[in-house]
């Protein structure tokens, strides 16, 4: 699998300098560091002690909003089992939730050649035939025609999924590397239930795909040809098409009993797919999407549902599928994995009633007069502009639209009535996000979003405003110096700016946590979030967007004791401190720009 090509500049969100209001004394045992730190602070603040009152963070109206799952990213395509990166994955970022790439890796003969494609050294090389990097076909009945002097096999299933997961090369190197990874959180969570594994299918298998009718955009290099039509095979990759859904029987996949249909055998490939993993590395899967990006097109491993109609019916025929396994049958469906967007148009359709692309809440909408509602466990978003390449996870508007959709129609054309997540009962994850540079904050004008601080920004925004039970970004690392599409590298691990934010959230709030409304007072870029766990005590995420200043928590978030603060700054990440509240709350001083996670309770150090 090829990752994503994920640009940053992101859309710009300001902020302003705000001046600090001296803090008052606080009592702290601190490392000889920090001491240094906060002194400094402190005597920094000393001219502007007549300043506004500073930041008080209390609890908010009304009880517990939602139990939180947990956090984490996906797999990396190569290299997951390396053991530095085990260690730093769940011992250090806390990670609690792991998601993986789905698409079914066949063995040979099936995926000879990189699948009877052009490729550097295969036969055919590149060019092929047809003057293309790429191998196209419209049906199964083209993808098994002669093709450089061979015709590509196929593989029909039957319903002894046992037998037919053998069909599946889960020796590879790169699946053993995700099988380690797997293993590895069912071992520190699993007892406990802390540890969620995730999958996700980018493709079903190629011969199960149609025609979309669109056409790839781009070219160059070793790329397919500028205006190659959905779907092909390029270097192995099962890119773009639809899968045929019309559940219609065709000769070519009969098993012994008959002819059977393409969905048929995308809901057994699928299932015997992730049997054969949970055999193979002793591990359960805790839910499945049926498509990453459901009508996102390229030239990776991708497939689009572009009439809702057609996901209802994959949806259902999975699920009835899962049901008739022992092993599979508590494996929850989740979905529909869409972009949010950028506005209220593609939280409901792209294109005009004569083509149109369905989205989130109209997928959820026909899911529900389809009566295919019920396969569907929870929602999962990816918080990605239009393009999916920007983020968008930072717009509390488009949160609310798309927990609560909308009594008047937002925009012209709309219907003046949508119901969001919240109406049809079902809990929503963030599955997906990323775009940053690897910067704690941007110089000085620079755009705000684009930084590790934007990173923490979104991920508070989804769990606040958009009210998300899980929050997932793309990757930990992928084998390259850490970019847009990761949080950090090799050589960077735990000091990397955007691992450091991440780790704000996902360390401490822990799996079974309860999200506790929170208001902030007199602190327009200070930015909280706080969760509470019967075990773990009450965790607070603080991000300071602006200058120096003091942030006082009331009493009734953290209690009385001594509580671990965890400050981190561009010059100091993950800098650990115990405080003490005082009867009035707890005194918090937070370095300009700078985020802190307080945990009421002894915490991991």
């Amino acid at each position: 699998m090829f990752d994503k090509a994920k640009a940053s500049g992101l859309p710009k969100r300001g902020h302003t300098v705000r001046p600090l209001a001296l803090a008052a004394p606080v009592r702290l045992r601190v490392e000889p560091v920090w001491k240094l730190t906060v002194f400094l602070a402190l005597l920094g603040g000393a001219s502007a002690r007549a300043q506004a009152p500073s930041p008080r963070v209390n609890v908010a109206n009304g009880a517990c909003t939602r139990e939180i799952d947990g956090f984490g990213t996906t797999a990396p395509a190569h290299g997951a089992g390396d053991s530095w990166l085990l260690d730093l994955y769940y011992s250090d970022l806390g990670a609690s939730i792991l998601r993986v790439d789905l698409t079914p890796r066949f063995r040979p003969p099936v995926s000879d050649y990189a699948y009877n494609s052009p490729w550097y050294h295969n036969a055919p090389g590149q060019p092929g035939p047809e003057g293309n990097n790429v191998r196209t076909y419209k049906g199964i009945d083209d993808y098994k025609r002669s093709f450089g002097g061979r015709k590509a096999p196929i593989v029909v299933f039957g319903p002894e999924l046992a037998q037919q997961a053998g069909n599946f090369d889960f020796a590879h190197p790169d699946i053993r590397g995700i099988g380690a990874l797997a293993q590895r959180g069912t071992r520190i969570g699993g007892a406990r239930g802390e540890f969620k594994l995730v999958g996700s299918v980018w493709s079903p298998a190629p011969w199960l795909k149609q025609s979309s009718g669109s056409h790839f955009e781009g070219g160059g290099g070793n790329m397919p040809a500028e205006g190659t039509p959905w779907p092909f095979i390029w270097a192995g990759n099962f890119a773009g098409g639809v899968l045929d859904t019309s559940d219609k029987k065709l000769p070519e996949l009969a098993d012994r009993s008959g002819p059977t249909s393409a969905l048929t055998q995308f809901a057994r490939i699928t299932a015997a797919y992730v049997l054969g993993f949970q055999r193979a590395y002793g591990v359960k899967f805790y839910a499945l999407s049926l498509q990453n990006e459901l009508n996102f097109e390229t030239f990776y491993n991708s497939c689009s549902y572009p009439d809702a109609k057609g996901y209802a019916a994959a949806l259902k025929a999975l699920r009835k599928e899962l049901d008739k396994h022992g092993e599979l049958r508590a494996i929850k469906l989740i979905g529909p994995e869409d972009l949010l967007g950028a506005d209220a148009w593609a939280l409901w359709q792209f294109g005009d009633a004569r083509a149109p692309v369905h989205k989130n809440l109209q997928y959820l909408s026909v899911l529900a007069k389809e009566q295919a509602l019920s396969a569907l466990s929870f929602v999962a978003v990816h918080a990605y502009a239009n393009d999916g390449v920007h983020a968008a996870g930072d717009d509390e508007q488009m949160w609310r639209w798309f927990i609560d959709g909308w009594q008047k129609a937002p925009a012209q054309g709309l219907p003046e009535r949508v119901n969001g997540v919240r109406h049809y009962g079902l809990k929503s994850w963030m599955t997906e996000l990323s775009g940053e540079s690897n910067v704690w904050a941007p110089p000085q004008g620079g755009n705000l979003n684009d930084s590790a601080l934007g990173l923490a920004l979104k991920a508070h925004r989804g769990l606040t405003a958009g009210e998300q039970s899980a929050w997932l970004y793309w990757q930990t690392v992928d084998g390259e110096s850490v970019r847009g599409e990761t949080l950090t590298d090799s050589a960077l691990r735990a000091r990397s700016p955007k691992f450091v934010a991440f780790k704000h959230f996902a360390r401490h709030i822990r799996p079974g946590s309860c999200a506790q409304p929170v208001a902030v007072e007199n602190g327009a870029e200070v930015f909280a979030s706080a969760y509470r766990h019967p075990s773990y005590g009450t965790t607070i995420v603080l991000i300071n967007t602006g200058a120096a200043t003091q942030v006082t928590l009331a009493s009734e978030l953290v209690g009385a004791g001594a509580t671990a603060a965890y400050t981190s700054t561009a010059m100091m990440p993950w800098q650990r401190a115990i405080l003490h509240a005082g009867k009035d709350g707890l005194p918090l001083n937070m370095p300009g720009q700078s985020m802190v996670t307080v945990v009421a309770q002894p915490a991991r150090k």
